[in-house]
């Protein structure tokens, strides 16, 4: 997986939750399947769904990442950077 598409502070722990991922549905789901314990599977599965979701929620493209990072860095230098809305029309409220 491209970990670009993440800001760079959530880097390592998409990482982690992709190992670990990885871990519950290739070294232990197999177990389960074999042992017929179809309860521990379905524990297993919703957890590596919920994991995915927050890889999800983490996920930015690309564009998204670069600007973040250009705007890390005029804050590093002391220049004010903050987030302008666009204002509400009639027409969206």
């Amino acid at each position: 997986m491209n970990l670009n598409n993440f800001l760079k502070q959530d880097r390592e722990l998409v990482k982690r939750k992709l190992d670990s991922v990885q871990f519950l549905l290739q070294e232990l789901l197999e177990d389960e399947i074999k042992d017929n314990n179809f309860e521990e599977c379905i524990d297993l599965c919703l957890s590596a769904a919920e994991m995915f979701k927050e890889i999800n929620r983490m996920h930015q493209p690309n564009s998204v990442s670069q600007l973040h990072e250009i705007a890390s860095r005029f804050s590093l230098r002391g220049i004010d950077v903050s987030v302008v809305q666009r204002g509400l029309t009639n027409e969206h409220v």
